[in-house]
């Protein structure tokens, strides 16, 4: 068995999370346990979608504005 460790929950969160306990037969230790295997054992993947090209061009502009300076430097 593991070290104990400290968790902290965000209030909305933790009120929840009270709630799901007083309601079920479970221990809150199980409750983690079983959320973080969960978690961990699927696989967390970002979809890429695409922008949209005028999007694109503006905060460009505005990115090569911003940092002028550091672009001349480049050349």
């Amino acid at each position: 068995m593991g070290l104990p460790k400290t968790v902290r929950f965000d209030e909305d969160l933790e009120k929840k999370v009270e709630k799901y306990l007083d309601s079920n037969d479970i221990k809150f230790t199980q409750l983690v346990n079983l959320a973080v295997e969960k978690f961990i054992s699927e696989p967390q993947t970002i979809e890429l979608s695409p922008v949209d090209a005028k999007d694109f061009l503006s905060t460009a502009k505005k990115a090569f504005k911003k940092h002028k300076n550091a672009m001349d430097k480049l050349k």
